[in-house]
């Protein structure tokens, strides 16, 4: 018998497709692994239906959320490559 997989959870909703990528591409890099409910939808009828719910197993909650939270480095505290 194979095992079941835990059921995805919607960790957040996103009315602009940018900003649901931008945050999914985050995850990703981050190795946890994300998907868009809604992508599909919103490129017919635009995300007033409901937005862009981005999920990830239950497993990843914490750590998804902590990254999505992180605002990441202060300008300045960034260096350039020149």
């Amino acid at each position: 018998m194979a095992e079941e997989e835990p059921e995805l959870i919607t960790i957040e909703l996103y009315r602009d497709a940018l900003e649901a990528e931008m945050a999914k591409t985050r995850l990703d890099s981050a190795g946890i692994t994300s998907f868009l409910v809604g992508e599909n939808t919103a490129v017919l009828y635009g995300t007033g239906l409901g937005g862009l719910q981005l999920q990830v197993s239950p497993t990843d909650e914490v750590d998804a959320r902590s990254i999505l939270n992180d605002p990441g480095p202060l300008d300045s505290e960034v260096t350039s490559v020149s």
